[in-house]
């Protein structure tokens, strides 16, 4: 499999009969394809009915999609000479992501997203689950599902790429997410002990899982290493490289849930834990996914006290997203107006009362007016304070503190744009060189992309999982006490942010 895509063509031209040869059609190809080194292969019974017509129309010259399996090769079409796609895809809990790509040339076309559309059922996996537990579940795996077959249909019509060419899928995303990809059933996941359906990694065929594309399709979907850390974060250790790791190095992917990984080449510890959507919109009234129109940075002048607004592709902004969000909350407290509990101080420039509550004035126009209120400023601190709270008490489960980290990995919302020095300032992140924080952006998809376009990186896949520990963080008796210190600004102990 060494460096194969997941699914590639080729052409092979094979022995004719002869009185010397009279190997049957499949035996005579699966010999030829062994011989190449494509060693165990699978000729499913399909295959087999077309192939004595082919072959000798073709004379014995067979144009092959062949895909790559944990068992092994398996011919997938035969003579289709159009070139071969393939598409990662990343479930979010807010945001559904994917990649076209030529498996042949191996390069990137296009990348795509859409909203999670079950955020109509609720805004984290936990409320969907339970929605599921009262019969929903049907409901849920239909709009994801509706969700999927528009963002591929777009994907390709937009490349001009005729979808029945697309012969592999790669699908990570958390344990939930991929449940619900697979029609498998959630309601065991939120009841101690916590049993998803599947944690190995799945092989079905695109018909299984009705997507859009050649319905042969190799579909790979991700393990996961527990209820709360997914397929995305093993697709995420992939991405950032963790089997070169020699020495301690920390993958934080934080979005609606913060999912921590401890480890190098020899042993991975993760954990997981609920820190609130505090990067993607779900916190402010404000609040939104980066998109065009969101606020994604701030800055207040400290002489005038004016507010400078960075909006995506310009324009009046209708909203804020997690990066504008940290800078905001960072700019106001480096300029005093709020203090280290997150309580506005009134009077300063920008503060109002809006329904007797004070709150910061983002921006107003003519009809419009964005307010961040101190009760958001209080669930954004919950939020960051769980955050930091999980880290410390993950660190200090296995005797080590932030200074022994050589490398924190940032991803999800946090690795996409953030301005460090405003995470660390309002303790959100710990406080250590800048060489030493690496942002990789969505590391889900990147790792599902790499697979598809090399499926050598199935048994890296089976040996981290292999390596993991999984740590149920809610059960430390240690995190109330971090968590409390962590509520303030950076921290009631600032020395605990520092490495």
């Amino acid at each position: 499999m060494r460096h194969r895509p997941l699914a590639f063509g080729f052409t092979v031209v094979l022995p004719k009969p002869a009185q010397q040869d009279r190997s049957a059609d499949v035996d005579r190809l699966t010999a030829e394809l062994e011989q190449r080194g494509f060693y165990p292969v699978h000729v499913p019974l399909d295959i087999m009915q077309r192939l004595p017509y082919e072959m000798r129309r073709n004379d014995f010259t067979l144009d092959l999609v062949v895909g790559c399996t944990d068992l092994g090769y398996v011919v997938l079409d035969i003579n289709n000479s159009d070139t071969v796609y393939g598409i990662a895809l990343d479930i979010g809990t807010t945001t559904i992501e994917c990649a076209l790509y030529d498996l042949n040339a191996q390069k990137k076309i296009a990348v795509r997203d859409t909203v999670n559309p079950q955020a109509g059922y609720g805004a984290d996996v936990l409320a969907r689950a339970q929605m599921a537990m009262g019969g929903r579940g049907d409901d849920l795996v239909q709009v994801l599902r509706e969700a999927l077959h528009c963002l591929i249909r777009d994907l390709c019509d937009k490349n001009r790429v005729d979808s029945k060419n697309v012969y592999a899928l790669t699908v990570a995303g958390n344990t939930i997410m991929t449940h619900f990809f697979l029609g498998l059933d959630v309601v065991n996941i939120p009841i101690a002990p916590n049993i998803p359906a599947v944690g190995h990694a799945v092989f079905c065929s695109a018909r299984d899982v009705d997507v859009p594309v050649h319905p042969k399709a190799l579909v790979y979907v991700f393990p996961n290493a527990g209820s709360y850390v997914g397929g995305d974060i093993i697709s995420g250790m992939i991405a950032m490289g963790m089997l070169e790791q020699t020495s301690p190095v920390l993958f934080l992917d934080v979005g609606t849930n913060v999912e921590i990984t401890l480890g190098c080449k020899e042993w991975i510890m993760v954990g997981a834990g609920a820190a609130g959507p505090a990067l993607e919109g779900g916190i402010s009234g404000i609040g939104r996914r980066a998109e065009p129109g969101t606020i994604s940075h701030v800055a207040i002048d400290s002489r005038t006290g004016e507010t400078h607004l960075t909006v995506i592709s310009g324009g009046d902004p209708h909203g804020i997203c997690g990066s504008g969000l940290i800078d905001l909350v960072s700019e106001l407290y480096t300029r005093g107006i709020i203090d280290r509990a997150g309580k506005f101080h009134r009077g300063k420039e920008g503060v109002v009362l809006k329904d007797g509550v004070a709150s910061y004035r983002v921006f107003r126009s003519s009809g419009k007016e964005l307010l961040f209120t101190e009760h958001e400023l209080k669930n954004f601190l919950r939020s960051k304070a769980a955050m930091f709270a999980f880290l410390f008490v993950f660190l200090k489960s296995v005797g080590m503190g932030i200074g022994d980290i050589d490398k924190i990995y940032l991803s999800g919302a946090l690795g996409c744009g953030i301005n460090r020095e405003s995470a660390v300032n309002i303790g959100m992140l710990p406080d250590i060189k800048q060489e030493k924080m690496v942002s990789i952006g969505n590391s889900s998809l990147r790792g599902a992309a790499m697979l598809l376009m090399n499926s050598s990186l199935l048994d890296d896949v089976r040996h981290i999982r292999s390596l993991i520990t999984y740590r149920q963080m809610s059960e430390d008796p240690d995190l109330l006490n971090v968590l409390q210190g962590a509520l303030f600004i950076p921290h009631t102990d600032p020395e605990l942010l520092k490495g």
